[in-house]
């Protein structure tokens, strides 16, 4: 579509605009459309939202955010993701990935979305193709695509690349609350739980989405225990789950083990 920014000029009957002859599109007869240029410019973005509806004031937190970053340097594209994007005001923080940045001042970006919102950022600088990359190895990275709210219009392809290893490092960063459970927050429990659980479905190369990741701990686990560990955590249900934990990441531990080795046997033709 051809675009033309003209001034209108004052006639004595009518007001009118003037195109030279030569321009291509706008020769005699042809229907146009008419609207002041501010307006146009001024119109503000409207997110894009994917596998989530979020309300109309999160809505305007996330157009202010999209506005702050654009202000500090051009970008492909902007993802809000995570727990802010949950019904309800709960959230503590906004994930944030900006995708092929030209941004300079991150830590000043940073200040001033946490000065302007009062809420903490957690900004995730990322090249487009190393985000792919992820979203194929990283169980992690896949989930955190399953829904979002972003700038540009962008689908993210789920096809599945298993790193076998790259898995078994993660599954040793949830051995931690085996060790030190009372140390660890509500929220943080929560969050372990739920990489673990993602880890085991990525590795099983079944899909990955929220809803999946909550079906399978309810089942893992049970949602009355799951329930009580947000609540609070008694010695029982402490206990209980545990039990349940230690098991099931054994079990998992030995599998990605023997994947991994699986995975690096040499093929020999008989």
């Amino acid at each position: 579509m051809v675009m033309l920014i003209r001034k209108i000029s004052k006639g004595s009957r009518f007001n009118q605009i003037y195109l030279q002859k030569d321009e291509m599109g706008f020769e005699p007869g042809t229907a146009v459309l008419l609207q002041p240029v501010l307006e146009t410019m001024s119109r503000e973005i409207e997110p894009f939202q994917y596998n989530v509806a979020v309300d109309k004031i999160k809505k305007e937190v996330i157009k202010k955010i999209f506005k702050i970053i654009d202000s500090a340097g051009a970008s492909k594209n902007i993802l809000i993701t995570g727990s802010f994007l949950e019904k309800g005001f709960t959230f503590e923080d906004i994930d944030i990935i900006v995708i092929d940045p030209l941004i300079t001042d991150k830590k000043t970006l940073k200040d001033q979305i946490r000065e302007t919102l009062g809420v903490t950022p957690h900004l995730i600088f990322i090249d487009l193709q190393i985000l792919l990359k992820g979203i194929k190895q990283d169980p992690l990275f896949s989930l955190m695509v399953d829904r979002f709210v972003c700038k540009e219009r962008i689908i993210f392809r789920k096809d599945k690349s298993i790193n076998y290893k790259l898995l078994d490092v993660y599954l040793l960063k949830n051995k931690n609350l085996i060790e030190a459970f009372d140390l660890f927050t509500i929220k943080q429990r929560k969050k372990v739980i739920r990489d673990f659980v993602s880890i085991k479905l990525f590795s099983e190369d079944k899909e990955l989405t929220a809803k999946s990741v909550e079906k399978e701990t309810d089942r893992l686990f049970g949602k009355d225990l799951i329930d009580k560990l947000a609540a609070y955590a008694g010695e029982e249900s402490k206990r209980r789950f545990l039990a349940r934990f230690k098991k099931e990441y054994r079990e998992l531990e030995n599998k990605l083990l023997m994947l991994q080795e699986k995975s690096h046997r040499p093929i020999i033709d008989e």
